[in-house]
């Protein structure tokens, strides 16, 4: 009779006693991480992000065409390098920061521009936070005139409509394919509602200006968006898995190839001219030289 008490009660006491779980259960989803993280699908991974960077391509196709309004010389394949260095830093500078890197780029080759009006093609390119942020700059009445330099695509709607919208709609429909690809790779459902809700949490990242915040604040956004859109149960270590690696490797490709491309934009062949290349994105152009007298004739001192 105690034999059978004593094996009752440890039974018991084996289904209703938690305290001793949490440590083989925070094991258990350890281990789930590292496997989900694991098994994830390269192929798949190696898809998504090739859309995601085709993605900011086409933004930079997008913005080529808001540029080209006032400065008709920018090729294509300037300005997506310019858009794709910038945005490929967001994760690591932020995506403010990331935005003034690539008006830096394009203010050093645009000998004309100024930052005002460069400042323009952002809001024309449909930036929220810069539209924002130029309404307060235009109220002190002496930046108005650059910052409608900046807009002046937006006084030709035909012209918008066939050079920046097509890319915009081509940059967007190319990030959802890249978050269905990154569901898929983690083994998580796809559906419209879901790869939407992906998308939105990943690109909350760029929400916050500071310095290396975005990757932390889209992984948690991630793993509050995918279970609730998903509508089912769902594996927490896949979701897990797919907030840590979605917002890593974007970053860490990102730094990667605006490394490169900014070496080659800025003529860099080492990192010690990559640095001075880098520090001198603030200074001012070099004015272009004054032609010469033609010979034999006088010259006048200015």
């Amino acid at each position: 009779m105690a034999s059978g008490t004593s094996a009752h009660t440890l039974a018991a006491a084996g289904s209703v006693s938690p305290v001793f779980a949490p440590p083989a259960v925070a094991g258990s989803a350890a281990d789930r991480l590292i496997d989900a993280v694991a098994g994830a699908h390269t192929g798949l991974l190696v898809v998504a992000v090739a859309l995601h960077v085709a993605a900011q391509a086409s933004r930079g196709l997008a913005w080529r065409g808001v540029l080209s309004a006032s400065w008709p010389a920018v090729t294509r394949r300037r300005a997506c390098a310019w858009h794709v260095c910038g945005a490929g830093l967001g994760g690591v500078l932020s995506a403010r920061g990331g935005d003034a890197v690539r008006i830096a780029l394009a203010k050093r080759d645009l000998r004309d521009a100024t930052w005002p009006a460069l400042a323009g093609t952002l809001a024309a390119e449909g930036s929220f936070e810069t539209v924002c942020g130029l309404l307060v700059a235009v109220a002190a009445g002496d930046l108005a005139r650059e910052v409608a330099r900046g807009v002046a695509i937006l006084a030709h709607p035909r012209r918008w409509a066939g050079q920046v919208l097509p890319f915009q709609i081509g940059a967007r429909l190319l990030r959802l394919g890249a978050a269905a690809c990154f569901l898929l790779a983690f083994g998580l459902p796809v559906g419209p509602t879901i790869v939407i809700a992906a998308c939105a949490a990943q690109g909350s990242g760029a929400v916050l200006p500071l310095p290396g915040a975005g990757p932390a604040a889209a992984a948690a956004a991630i793993l509050v968006a995918v279970p609730m859109a998903a509508g089912q149960p769902v594996d927490h270590a896949s979701v897990a898995a797919l907030a840590l690696a979605w917002p890593m490797l974007l970053t860490l490709v990102g730094v990667v190839l605006s490394t490169v491309l900014f070496a080659v934009v800025s003529g860099a062949r080492s990192p010690r001219a990559l640095v001075r290349a880098i520090r001198a994105l603030g200074a001012r152009p070099v004015p272009a030289p004054a032609p010469a007298p033609a010979a034999g004739g006088a010259s006048i001192a200015p």
